[in-house]
């Protein structure tokens, strides 16, 4: 059983039977914690919901509540570039903030990387960054160390597509953040560093952010992204926050991960 909050009250949907008075008071509790939380100050964090490609029911969240939507998968193959758009459903009130398309590498073949695939592959990024009516475009793309190039080949020819008013941001390793400067030179609006399943290090990166630090990097600063099932004690005041979740969101997880982030200080 799924709520949506809106004018004030809570709609059950898609629940029938003995549970489902229960249920309608239980969602009408979490829309009330929801509707009770402290108004955003100046330093609290901007919460964002990621929507990644698996069934979606985001109906739940508050009016004006932001959310990042995978709408696109690219996927670079030898000299071809082999895109797909989203194959599950997504289901939320009004329209995404953040419209964020996954690119990989498939290193089954040696990458061409010519500049008819760059082309192609921006094209792709570009046309599942416009399908959503979202006023961000965000590349999620992990690359190795020799593959440092391609990413800031592909945002730059992003960046150079990009239609009026609409900012780029990209995802990013928290280690790019803390020991490897060749980011800076990433044409974006936004790096966000993902906190959550790092790798050696990590543990003494979330211990200092926590403790109050921040990140090596002054780029990597205005956003940072959290995994509910990871949450951080505390992070660096005004980012927007992205919200990771190893399975479909729930009321539940919306509630508890928010909980955690407004026991940050700002």
């Amino acid at each position: 059983m799924g709520t949506y909050c809106g004018a004030g009250v809570a709609r059950p949907f898609a629940r029938r039977g003995p549970g489902a008075t229960w249920a309608a008071v239980r969602g009408r509790l979490v829309c009330l914690f929801l509707t009770l939380l402290p108004a955003a100050a100046v330093g609290a964090p901007h919460p964002v919901v990621w929507a990644w490609e698996r069934p979606e029911d985001l109906r739940f969240l508050p009016p004006g509540a932001e959310v990042a939507v995978q709408t696109g998968f690219v996927v670079l193959r030898g000299d071809q570039v082999v895109a797909r758009g989203r194959r599950f459903p997504l289901r939320m009130n009004g329209t995404p903030s953040t419209a964020l398309v996954h690119v990989q590498i498939d290193h089954r073949q040696p990458l061409a990387w010519t500049a008819a695939q760059k082309a192609t592959a921006a094209g792709a990024v570009l046309a599942f960054g416009r399908v959503a009516g979202a006023r961000r475009l965000q590349l999620d793309f992990e690359v190795r160390a020799s593959e440092r190039q391609v990413l800031l080949d592909l945002l730059a020819e992003v960046r150079r597509g990009l239609p009026p008013g609409m900012t780029l941001s990209m995802t990013a390793l928290a280690s790019w953040c803390e020991t490897e400067r060749w980011i800076d030179a990433a044409p974006v609006d936004e790096i966000a560093p993902m906190l959550f399943r790092m790798g050696p290090g990590g543990g003494a990166l979330k211990a200092r952010l926590e403790a109050g630090g921040d990140f090596a990097d002054p780029r990597c600063r205005a956003a940072l992204a959290i995994s509910a099932d990871t949450p951080l004690k505390r992070a660096p005041a005004d980012r927007r926050i992205y919200l990771f979740s190893p399975r479909s969101w729930t009321p539940h997880d919306y509630q508890v991960v928010l909980q955690e982030i407004s026991k940050w200080p700002s």
